[in-house]
């Protein structure tokens, strides 16, 4: 029996999901609502690019670039810090017409790590670039420098001295994720008006890890994952997800089931048979317009848009 919680719509295309991370999400009224209004009118310009003939990789570039610059998600200006205090980025981008893709990991200097990543998947022969690597590459390519975020460095400093520092982070996460009241991972996921889709993600990844540490974001398959009939974007627990490669999982699933809910549901089966609950969630786009929202936390900031909306739908 799934564990989650499922949305499932059909819509025409163009069409574009957001996602802000799944997590406790332990927020007021107020952070909720500067959340869901954020996400709204990312979704409207986004939209809006789309119906202007931009293609998918374009546009989920672009809204994953806004997540990472709004300091409120886990990617960017607002990346978690690692044991030692340090940002450590990780992100992936994805076409699915051409399976190419990009993927930054480890990067401390970027500001937009999502924009590292479409670099080296269009500027290099490479798939995942890390460490010293990416951040040369973001600065022979002019990228910017992300700034050091005062409200992050309080944080980590309130949770020292609650003295929750854990072990290791997997048992204390819930705890965690009460003290930071963070989201987690951001993604996205469009289908354009040509048919193409693409995914993105981008994370700070979980507070606490381990320097060097890298989790399922910018691995393809597993944090992203884009062809010709699915795009995937995941959030959660890097090391369960990619443990059985969560968005490769789907689209093969959808492949052989012909059917987006249950090839989801399927492949959250396997993890949580594994892992238990309270591990991920994710964004599912078929080229069909089949649309998946699902989660097994919480909460899941997420939210979507398509030429059968009159306005977007939004929610965590």
């Amino acid at each position: 029996m799934s564990l989650g919680h499922v949305e499932r719509f059909k819509s025409e295309r163009p069409i574009i999901i957001v996602h802000g991370g799944a997590g406790a999400w332990d927020v007021d009224e107020d952070t909720r609502r500067r959340i869901t209004d954020f996400i709204e009118k990312l979704l409207v310009e986004s939209y809006e690019l789309l119906m202007k003939g931009s293609e998918a990789v374009d546009v989920v570039e672009y809204a994953v670039s806004k997540l990472e610059d709004s300091g409120i998600f886990n990617a960017g200006y607002g990346s978690s810090l690692n044991i030692k205090g340090v940002a450590e980025m990780d992100a992936g981008i994805m076409i699915g017409s051409v399976m190419k893709a990009g993927a930054v990991a480890m990067s401390r200097y970027v500001k937009n790590p999502i924009k590292l990543a479409r670099i080296v998947m269009e500027k290099t022969d490479h798939v995942l670039i890390g460490g010293e690597g990416a951040d040369e590459l973001a600065k022979l390519f002019g990228l910017e420098k992300r700034e050091i975020n005062e409200s992050i460095n309080r944080r980590y400093k309130d949770a020292l001295n609650k003295k929750i520092l854990p072990p290791y982070y997997r048992k204390n996460l819930e705890i965690i994720d009460r003290v930071i009241s963070l989201g987690d991972t951001v993604g996205a996921v469009a289908l354009d008006i040509y048919g193409t889709l693409a995914s993105a993600t981008s994370t700070g990844g979980i507070w606490f890890k381990l320097p060097g540490r890298i989790g399922d974001s910018p691995i393809p398959g597993a944090g992203f994952y884009a062809d010709r009939n699915v795009a995937c974007s995941a959030t959660g627990v890097g090391e369960t997800i990619m443990t059985i490669s969560l968005c490769r999982s789907i689209a093969l699933s959808y492949r052989y089931l012909n059917d987006l809910y249950k090839a989801t549901v399927e492949s959250f089966r396997e993890l949580e048979e594994l892992f238990g609950g309270n591990t991920a969630g994710a964004i599912i786009l078929s080229s069909l317009g089949e649309i998946i929202m699902y989660y097994n936390t919480k909460g899941m900031a997420r939210g979507f848009i398509s030429s059968s909306l009159s306005k977007p739908y939004v929610n965590i």
